[in-house]
């Protein structure tokens, strides 16, 4: 093959080549482009050509603004050597400032053209001066950031007014972590050097802020971001379950399916998902209400709803839903939400049982879960919510409980007995037949006002005769 020969299939291939670079480039450049044309709306450029048209009249306002966005000229010089990755494509990426981002401008080269950043930005006259943002200060319940109005000759040859536009991003978690922040998202815009945030932020977050000043001239962008902050309230355990309802699906082999939906709440935290328990509710001898065989199952966060199967016909079923939030890596709870649901499908509309007396104060959730009869010793086995403590374990708690009213009065005790736990469940022991008791749970040894009560009425002897099917217990004895 002659030299000419050869020469002529080099340029053949190369324009193959430079046309399949362009095509498959294209995708990117168009979103590129896309996303410059989006983001004429950006706020800088926005206030900037609403302060050139400050002056004009109302009617003629609208077409100011849209005349000033759509030839938009920014300040600063282009750089001489920028060389896109497709310049050899010969792609158009912009054809306009107003497709490019922020401070960018659409700069032209040889073969193509490309949004860049200036090179002498900050030196340009005319501009405001870039701020400078001081650390956030929390005072009460406002948070308190303030910056530079960039005093001297370059903020006093600002001709017209002046305007900042603050933002802020952040991120969810117990530790600062840079990689984690977010997007810049808008805050405001102002006038003042100073602004008050009051109920703009969010427990448990951590933020930066930066400030950019902008007249009718431009901007010359955003200023250092601020020293992480995030606010003294730890974020409170999320709130339980809204509007909670149950709708019969289908009766089949003898057991009922229904579906139990609710709302979610509004949190301080992202739901993790939500726990649902359920019960049959079923009476003892002494009229209280005794919960058998205690299920649950866990729910995913996007999911508001559980079908719930295999319930028995003609019952009283108590059903809980739980929602449960993280915070780093310790998890908090809300109260349960409950609603009573009967299977008997004639008595749909009976109102339902009075659940178990209990007053809760500090410590919530405080329930029996059963009463146990074992080699002639009775015990009840009670449960209650950890206390809310993001960063440290549930210390001790104090369990105390008193027979306030018994069949034979020979059995009641004028003290009660008392015990101290680290767990959120404890059995309560020297029980007697046929008494109620008044059980407290408290989170210090001594206080005037228990933290959570419940009443606790244990059945006859004949009930438990009945329920273990044993000989061994004499209720005569």
């Amino acid at each position: 093959m002659t030299s000419s020969a050869l020469n002529k299939t080099v340029k053949m291939y190369t324009k193959v080549l430079v046309v399949l670079i362009a095509v498959s480039l294209m995708p990117m450049v168009l979103s590129r482009t896309r996303r410059y044309s989006k983001m004429q709306s950006n706020t800088l450029y926005k206030i900037r050509c609403d302060l050139k048209c400050i002056d004009i009249s109302k009617e003629a306002k609208p077409m100011c603004k849209s005349q000033c966005r759509i030839n938009e000229k920014k300040p600063g010089t282009c750089p001489i050597s920028d060389t896109p990755k497709w310049e050899a494509a010969c792609v158009e990426a912009c054809n306009s400032d107003s497709q490019c981002d922020g401070t960018q401008r659409c700069c032209r080269h040889a073969c193509g053209s490309t949004c860049s950043e200036p090179v002498d930005l900050l030196t340009v006259a005319g501009l405001p001066a870039l701020p400078t943002i001081e650390e956030p200060k929390e005072r009460k319940r406002s948070v308190v950031i303030r910056w530079s109005d960039g005093v001297g000759d370059a903020a006093r040859a600002v001709p017209g007014p002046v305007f900042y536009v603050l933002e802020e991003q952040h991120h969810l978690g117990p530790k600062y972590e840079e990689m984690r922040l977010g997007d810049w998202n808008l805050l405001l815009r102002t006038n003042k050097t100073k602004v008050s945030l009051r109920n703009a932020l969010k427990p448990g977050r951590w933020y930066r802020f930066r400030v950019a000043a902008v007249s009718a001239s431009g901007t010359r962008g955003f200023s250092a971001p601020s020293a992480a902050f995030t606010p003294r309230r730890g974020p409170r355990p999320p709130p339980s379950p809204k509007k909670l309802k149950v709708r019969p699906i289908k009766e089949s082999n003898g057991t009922v399916t229904v579906k139990l939906e609710w709302k979610e709440p509004h949190s301080d935290l992202p739901v993790m998902r939500y726990k649902v328990f359920w019960s049959r509710r079923v009476k003892g001898l002494g009229g209280e209400l005794d919960s058998v065989l205690v299920n649950h199952q866990t729910v995913p966060k996007d999911q508001n709803f559980i079908e719930i199967k295999d319930l028995q016909p003609n019952s009283m079923y108590f059903l809980q839903v739980q929602t449960i939030s993280q915070f780093g890596l310790g998890k908090l709870r809300s109260d349960k939400a409950s609603i009573f649901y009967n299977t008997t499908t004639t008595a749909r509309n009976e109102p339902a049982p009075e659940p178990l007396q209990r007053r809760e104060n500090k410590i919530r959730g405080l329930a029996l879960h059963k009463i146990v009869w074992y080699n002639h010793k009775l015990k009840a086995r009670i449960a209650w919510q950890p206390l809310p403590n993001v960063y440290e374990q549930p210390g001790r708690y104090y369990v105390h409980w008193k027979a306030i009213k018994c069949n034979n009065p020979k059995k009641l005790r004028k003290e009660g007995l008392t015990a101290t736990t680290e767990q959120t469940t404890f059995e309560l022991y020297e029980l007697d037949y046929h008494c109620s008791y008044k059980v407290n749970v408290n989170s210090l040894p001594r206080v005037r006002i228990p933290d959570s009560e419940l009443t606790l009425n244990v059945p006859g002897c004949e009930y438990f005769k009945r329920k273990v099917n044993t000989t061994t217990i004499n209720c005569d004895a």
